[in-house]
């Protein structure tokens, strides 16, 4: 915690403290004591833990990254509280903001593992206090190459920007953006970057329309597809087990079968499984009755609280009836 009382009440600052005094937690009352080195900022921690309103060891990250935010939204007209205990949640954001209409934001930056029980659950916490809330995230939850349920669950969506993740960097002091976030078969996902230092330009930044489309495949890309099938193909990869006995009960070609199912375009990030399999058993139910509820299951989407996956299923399963019903004309193939 950056935050701790005197013995008279008054809060102190753990970059403000100093080792003679004794200093208690705000929620607990229990004494904590004063941690200042070369590595992490100044900070108190807990003699023993049991305190419910704190975790403690949090990392120089996490720490500097609280003090950032304070910096940062002070930049904004309110009121600024740095690990403010909501007692009647039971919950403490990492920075509290109070506005002048009235409305509260409270800010939370995820540097460590969380569960998307646990991260649905405190934010169900704010919700019930009627707190506008967001999740910040911390390297340990960096988007790389490929989507994890660890980060697909902070993703949002946003009409200007698409899918999007919003980091915040200590080292750099300044926040990052990974929008139009988009995800293709077999192929790294791929997004766009905007850098800010400031509040007002990252609120500017999603007031914005940056006309973000699902980017058409290249040759290049088609080409890497073709390459990591025949791999998967030649090394009896155990993902695509399951896809092949189905196209053998059916007397299909895997293969053959696999690419007609491959998108030519990137589609969104809410995939646990690779799209070009489901697509591969659902070939047949394009012009049955099934509606995408019953063929995108649980099993093959990533849980995002915070995107209503609804309707972009729904055109997602819109889609891929086309390119199947279109392949069909075109080959003389009958559905059954």
């Amino acid at each position: 915690m950056l935050y701790a009382k005197q013995q008279g009440g008054n809060y102190v600052n753990a970059q403000d403290a100093n080792r003679v005094e004794h200093y208690f937690c705000p929620t607990c009352r229990q004494a904590v004591i004063l941690k200042r080195g070369e590595l992490k900022a100044a900070h108190f921690a807990h003699r023993e833990h049991g305190c419910s309103a704190f975790s403690e060891g949090e990392t120089s990250e996490h720490l500097a990254g609280k003090q950032l935010l304070v910096k940062l939204w002070s930049q904004l007209d309110c009121q600024v509280e740095l690990e403010a205990y909501q007692a009647n949640l039971r919950q403490r954001p990492d920075v509290l903001c109070a506005f002048p209409d009235g409305h509260q934001l409270a800010l939370e930056f995820q540097c460590a593992p969380l569960s998307v029980s646990q991260m649905v659950h405190r934010s169900a916490g704010y919700q019930t206090a009627h707190f506008k809330f967001f999740w910040l995230l911390g390297q340990r939850h960096y988007l790389r190459k490929h989507l994890t349920q660890q980060i697909v669950q902070f993703i949002r969506w946003h009409a200007n920007v698409g899918f999007y993740l919003v980091y915040l960097n200590p080292a750099y002091q300044r926040f990052e953006v990974l929008y139009g976030i988009q995800m293709a078969d077999l192929l790294p996902v791929k997004y766009f970057r905007f850098y800010t230092k400031s509040v007002p330009q990252l609120l500017h930044f999603f007031q914005t329309d940056h006309h973000v489309r699902y980017l058409p495949l290249t040759q290049r890309e088609r080409n890497q597809q073709e390459q990591r099938l025949a791999l998967k193909i030649h090394y009896r990869d155990r993902q695509i087990y399951a896809a092949q006995n189905f196209c053998y009960r059916h007397h299909w070609s895997f293969a053959e079968t696999a690419r007609s199912t491959l998108a030519s375009s990137y589609f969104p990030p809410i995939y646990r499984q690779p799209p070009y399999l489901w697509k591969i058993f659902a070939k047949n139910l394009v012009n049955s009755s099934r509606s995408w509820q019953q063929v995108l299951t649980p099993k093959i989407l990533f849980q995002l609280p915070f995107v209503k996956l609804g309707p972009v299923c729904a055109q997602e399963w819109q889609n891929f009836g086309k390119v199947m019903r279109k392949i069909a004309f075109s080959s003389n193939y009958r559905y059954n």
